[in-house]
């Protein structure tokens, strides 16, 4: 799965996607949204998750009611959506290369951000289980911006609050939601690809695909390695 990974370097500040970058919670939403359009009468059928994926809560939302059937209104199915996420996020766990590239970076100095399109009490449920997340403090979430991913209006405001450029940074992402926005905010972009298809599906939008995020950390130099391919 590599793609055309550009030169390696050290950035100052790395902006990071959480669901399904640094935590597994892409199948506990996928968990709670068929639960909760089954309550109302819809169907969520196992080909919907890649429809789902890295989307915003409403454009998720819209999707459950009009292509999948769900009945209740927006804020209804918001809230059952919610409530059925709640209890599983305390089962959450970080993805292989998580906690090291957090670690890595912090040491290193790097200025780090989540950026994320969950909502800000569901990126502090989903980091809360992880001890490495105490260096996340920067955390934007849907709530801080008008438009979420793929506008970069999330990434611009982590750009702010980092106080760097995009020229400075390098965000890394595992969904083309995420990329285009990240894209559109003039960053780096690298995709994190767990398969295949996955990656397949990123480098409709970046070039820049890496298998793990552990050949992200070597690409960043975090590790000591001369071997920035893995």
């Amino acid at each position: 799965m590599r793609g055309a990974t550009p030169q390696r370097r050290r950035p100052a500040g790395l902006l990071l996607d959480m669901d399904g970058l640094l935590v597994d919670t892409e199948a506990l939403w996928f968990e709670a949204e068929r639960a909760a359009t089954e309550r109302y009468g819809g169907c969520l059928p196992d080909e919907a998750e890649a429809a789902l994926l890295g989307v915003d809560t409403d454009t998720m939302l819209g999707l459950l009611r009009t292509r999948y059937g769900a009945s209740a209104d927006a804020e209804t199915l918001r809230r059952a959506v919610l409530e059925e996420l709640g209890g599983r996020l305390a089962r959450s766990r970080a993805l292989p290369g998580a906690a090291e590239l957090v670690e890595a970076a912090a040491a290193a100095g790097l200025r780090c951000a989540v950026v994320s399109n969950s909502p800000a009490g569901v990126v502090e449920a989903s980091l809360a289980p992880h001890p490495w997340a105490r260096h996340l403090r920067v955390r934007v979430s849907a709530d801080d911006a008008s438009n979420p991913k793929p506008a970069p209006d999330l990434y611009l405001e982590s750009l702010r609050r980092l106080a760097l450029s995009p020229g400075e940074c390098v965000a890394f992402e595992d969904s083309p939601v995420g990329a285009q926005a990240a894209i559109a905010a003039g960053l780096l972009c690298l995709g994190v690809a767990h398969d295949a298809a996955q990656a397949a599906a990123l480098r409709q939008v970046t070039p820049h695909v890496l298998r793990s995020l552990g050949a992200a950390r070597r690409w960043l130099a975090l590790d000591g390695s001369d071997d920035a391919s893995g």
